[in-house]
């Protein structure tokens, strides 16, 4: 197993284990709602100290914590396995419950990436009822976090760092040691005689974060030793703008949302500076779970798409589209499914009312009628097909047009357009629900008719 104790800490005049102690206490007693917490322990020295700490807060008296620790094995690493039993020697020592799972990483967008979802996805289906998890990020994880945004391009909320706590799943995610240097911590693990496992692709300067934590930090801090100060005041007042854009965004959502949370009116969304226009549709679209868009996908969604006589801005999971004087936000899961053509054999018969279920594509609702709609003795030849192209009808009252042009200016969305279901007599379109029905085949005066509406599948992207 790589493990060590390093040298004694120079700087250790300076701490002393009850300062981390008192630290940590006062970090929990701000941000945590519970004496329940489950500890994310890789093995390394941060969550090492942390865990340490943490139980030696459990053991004073009058105290009323709960302790468990979590380790994720990766499987990345030929160490895996035996950092692994380090950590349940080290909660066994500890007295700490522990627990251990392993992972398996996939992923097209990195390694790292791939790794950090697969963890939180564990701690969140980890954690119990009333229990919070703490993981054991330091402020030069923070440093090394603003670097890397402000490389990338991030606005406010990015450059507002690694949250202090936010929500997990169904309960909360706390990160007690944010405002400790790391420095503060090895002098705490050294005097505490505690023994920690070292991952040497930290030390691999090919990936950013190590090459900010080796090469490109201890250059600043060489120049600007207090710079951690700094930086930490400039996270705090991007945090605090970012809480200033998202009260401006909820007001203005506010007043452009329209009949659902996921239509806007185009036309008051224009209204707005684009600044502002941004900053709602960012908001908007975190509110109804979509993806977050980067940079260029969102100026080419507030320029263009919105700008433009009619539009379709294609995301990862969801779609939007400009119709008319409305903006909307749909599912691209339920676009996408699969609605087949089937017939009506099993179609109730007149007078009795009855419904059709339409595969992935809502349901057919058929009511009787005197003098309206279809005729009754006519529905028995009818067959539901899609839109195929070329199709062309007469309504009752109006002249023969192409089912194109009906569609058009009956006002029926483009997304709508090819699931709208059409009842045919043999080859010739006979019936569009909620539109109209073929004149040869309307009932008229006191004859028996029915009546067709379309009950349309929610394709709308609600969080």
């Amino acid at each position: 197993m790589d493990q060590y104790i390093a040298l004694l800490c120079p700087q250790a005049m300076n701490y002393s284990p009850q300062t981390l102690n008192d630290k940590l206490e006062a970090a929990l007693t701000e941000y945590a709602s519970t004496h329940k917490f489950l500890i994310g322990l890789s093995g390394g020295l941060d969550s090492v100290v942390l865990l340490h700490a943490m139980a030696k807060l459990r053991d004073q008296p009058g105290a009323n914590f709960q302790l468990r620790a979590l380790h994720i094995n990766h499987q990345l690493q030929d160490q895996a396995n035996s950092w692994e039993m380090h950590c349940l020697d080290l909660c066994a020592k500890l007295g700490v419950e522990f627990t251990a799972t392993k992972v398996e990483i996939s992923g097209s967008s990195g390694l790292e990436n791939a790794a950090r979802v697969a963890r939180y996805r564990e701690f969140e289906a980890a954690l119990l009822i009333d229990e919070e998890l703490l993981l054991a990020h330091h402020r030069d994880d923070q440093m090394e976090t603003l670097l890397l945004r402000l490389i990338r391009g991030s606005g406010s909320r990015g450059l507002s760092g690694i949250q202090r706590s936010r929500v997990l799943g169904a309960s909360r995610l706390l990160r007690p040691l944010l405002d400790i240097d790391r420095e503060e911590l090895q002098c705490y693990a050294e005097s505490e005689q505690l023994i920690w496992v070292e991952d040497h692709s930290n030390k691999d300067e090919g990936f950013d974060r190590n090459y900010c934590r080796h090469t490109l930090l201890p250059l600043i801090e060489a120049r600007w030793p207090e710079y951690r100060q700094s930086w930490s005041k400039s996270a705090v007042l991007a945090s605090e703008s970012e809480v200033l854009l998202q009260e401006l965004a909820s007001i203005d959502l506010a007043q452009i949302t329209t009949v659902s949370k996921s239509i806007v009116s185009r036309e008051k969304l224009l209204a707005l500076s684009e600044p502002r226009r941004r900053n709602v549709l960012r908001h908007w679209l975190a509110g109804l779970g979509a993806k977050e868009l980067g940079w260029n996908q969102l100026q080419q969604l507030s320029n263009e798409v919105l700008q433009g006589a009619s539009g379709q801005f294609i995301a990862e999971g969801f779609q939007v589209f400009c119709f008319r004087e409305s903006v909307y936000v749909l599912d691209s899961t339920e676009l996408e499914r699969d609605f087949d053509k089937i017939d009506l054999d099993s179609m109730p018969g007149l007078p009795v009312a009855g419904e059709v279920m339409l595969p992935s594509n809502g349901w057919l609702r058929i009511r009787e009628a005197q003098g309206e709609g279809i005729c009754a003795d006519k529905l028995r030849n009818l067959s539901i097909r899609y839109r195929r192209g070329g199709e062309t009808c007469r309504l009752a009252g109006r002249p023969s047009k192409t089912l194109k042009k009906i569609l058009q200016e009956s006002g029926v969305p483009p997304w709508l357009r090819s699931r709208i279901p059409l009842l045919f007599d043999g080859e010739d379109l006979a019936y569009i629900p909620d539109l109209g029905v073929d004149e040869e085949l309307a009932a008229k005066g006191a004859q028996p008719g029915c009546i067709i509406e379309w009950e349309q599948p929610d394709l709308k992207l609600l969080a």
